[in-house]
């Protein structure tokens, strides 16, 4: 599972998970698969260990954009980057702009993502969606709110939650046919992979 993850995060590809108790995929791939020649004892405390941590609000595994972490383990705020999540915030919720028009206008602006790659949907999405902006730790399916710094307020991401959810129910509303060549099909101009819209 980790060799597989690491290819595709070099293959600059995001791996989630939609499980929302196990939203880490590695964590999720030990609850489910399980490991071989090792002791249930010792798993079980490495996995306290991991919570205990989480618990006080230490990160584990690489921050999100915008947050590095800290000598402590607690996320500390990358200036330059929350600048970026606080324009993607505002252009979503107080311009209207939906992720399209927000990736469009970050890579004109010039901004790149952590790994120096061009703005896409589904990155933006995962931004707005993670509630780590607003200081609230989650991991291993504990939330520990204000563990860090928000980068927004929680007025900002509750708004963003609902313009996601009303146009969430809007798409699934139009009950779209699949698309064949999402995902194949390749931006000549920026190199992301094309996906269908209903619109």
């Amino acid at each position: 599972v980790v060799r597989s993850v690491l290819e595709l995060e070099g293959a600059r590809a995001k791996v989630v998970c939609s499980d929302e108790d196990l939203p880490d995929p590695f964590q999720n791939a030990l609850s489910n698969l399980g490991v071989k020649n090792v002791s249930r004892q010792r798993s079980d405390r490495i996995k306290s260990s991991m919570r205990r941590r989480a618990i006080e609000g230490r990160s584990m595994g690489r921050p999100p954009y915008g947050y590095r972490n800290g000598p402590d383990g607690v996320l500390q705020i990358q200036s330059e980057e929350a600048e970026v999540v606080r324009l993607a915030y505002r252009l979503y919720t107080e311009n209207n702009l939906g992720l399209r028009l927000i990736a469009r206008e970050l890579n004109t602006r010039g901004f790149k993502t952590r790994k120096g790659g061009s703005w896409n949907v589904v990155t933006l999405r995962d931004i707005l969606r993670n509630p780590a902006y607003v200081g609230t730790y989650a991991r291993f399916g504990l939330r520990v709110p204000k563990s860090h710094e928000a980068i927004v307020t929680p007025e900002t991401f509750r708004s963003a939650q609902d313009i996601l959810r009303d146009r969430k129910r809007r798409v699934s509303a139009a009950s779209a046919e699949p698309f064949l060549l999402s995902g194949v099909v390749y931006c000549a101009e920026c190199g992301n992979k094309m996906m269908g819209v209903t619109r």
